[in-house]
């Protein structure tokens, strides 16, 4: 099935028709009068408006061209006609000053058909002027809407791009940490029983048996040991979920001011990038207090759901309640947040409230 397309048109194309509209109710007032030097002005006002249209001059330039006529219409009084074309251009230029000589010759010879002329010329001309500034303007909005969206998402690609070279980075250290407990822990009781083993082939194969029994006793304590040092090494390279609860816990413990603490929901089961996020929102918060207020109270509350973590941290005594908090801290904040669909607002009414909101991947 066709669909048609809407018309669409644009004021500079509009007004180049509206132009030789305009041209051709020219030539119909000027061909009764069947003058060659009419003619040769009507073609001089012609090139004039096509060479402006094509270079896209300066309008000032038009000036001369408006005076030119204006000195002509002293011989030939119908060349005045013509002067209705250039308040047009004018008009749509926004260079109104200038339609002022057109209207003094308007009245001066005071012709009906000159004052209608001139009339639509210039309400045509403005109509198009103020569509042409609002077009230019929602074209300029448009491209700064698209140049900042462009912007947001290089610095959402740059952020994942960090935080998987830190997850990477975080995955390799792990690694070797836990190579490390391994080698420490068992290395070295495990290479011990493995030589006594060795050493106790050898009694048995010179008939050393009681030397053998004590060497073998030996071996059985040191599997023992490091079957026990192995349980202990599985316990300590556990991640230990209750890590950021912690340093949160102490951030806010050893901040200047006394903070209200509260939280709800199963805060363990957070993962590592969510409390980076977190620490990093209240240690830009609890600076951003220490700067722009003289708080008596500051609550800060945690509340973790299935499908979001919501952070809120208000406080009260701003210094300034006009002050705008809209430093570098803030916009690398909230660009980290939007960089994993969450979001960040603020509230300032007697108190300044900082709300973030981080979505838990899949709700989990």
């Amino acid at each position: 099935m066709l669909t048609k397309k809407p018309l669409n048109i644009n004021p500079q194309e509009l007004y180049l028709i509206i132009m030789i509209m305009q041209f051709f109710i020219l030539l119909s007032i000027i061909i009764p009068v069947s003058s060659p030097m009419v003619f040769l002005i009507f073609i001089f006002t012609v090139f004039s408006i096509i060479l402006r249209w094509r270079f896209d001059l300066n309008p000032n330039y038009m000036l001369i061209d408006e005076c030119i006529i204006i000195l002509i219409s002293i011989l030939y009084p119908s060349a005045h006609l013509f002067l209705f074309i250039f308040a047009y251009y004018f008009a749509y230029k926004n260079k109104f000053i200038y339609i002022i000589p057109i209207i003094i010759i308007g009245l001066v010879f005071n012709y009906l058909t000159f004052y209608l002329l001139l009339i639509q010329a210039i309400v045509f001309g403005t109509i198009l002027y103020l569509w042409s500034r609002d077009n230019a303007y929602n074209i300029n909005l448009a491209d700064d809407l698209r140049r900042r969206i462009y912007e947001l998402e290089q610095v959402q690609s740059h952020l994942l791009s960090d935080y998987q070279d830190t997850e990477r980075i975080s995955r390799l250290a792990e690694r070797q940490r836990i190579a490390e407990i391994l080698h420490d822990s068992l290395g070295h009781e495990l290479t011990a029983a493995h030589l006594s083993i060795k050493a106790y082939k050898a009694l048995i194969e010179n008939n050393k048996k009681k030397q053998a029994e004590n060497t073998l006793k030996r071996v059985e304590e040191k599997i023992e040991y490091s079957l026990k040092q192995l349980k202990d090494s599985v316990q300590y390279i556990e991640p230990l979920l209750e890590t950021g609860f912690n340093d949160l816990t102490y951030l806010i413990e050893n901040y200047i001011y006394h903070i209200d603490f509260t939280h709800s929901g199963d805060v363990l089961r957070l993962k590592p990038y969510i409390w980076q996020l977190i620490l990093m929102s209240v240690k830009e918060a609890l600076t951003n207090i220490t700067k722009h207020a003289i708080p008596e109270h500051i609550s800060l509350n945690l509340a973790v759901t299935d499908y979001i973590v919501k952070l809120t941290i208000e406080n009260d005594g701003m210094k300034d309640s006009n002050d705008k908090i809209t430093g570098n801290g803030l916009r690398y904040m909230r660009s980290r947040l939007e960089a994993i669909n969450g979001s960040v607002s603020i509230q300032k009414q007697d108190s300044f409230k900082l709300i973030i909101i981080i979505p838990i991947e899949n709700g989990r």
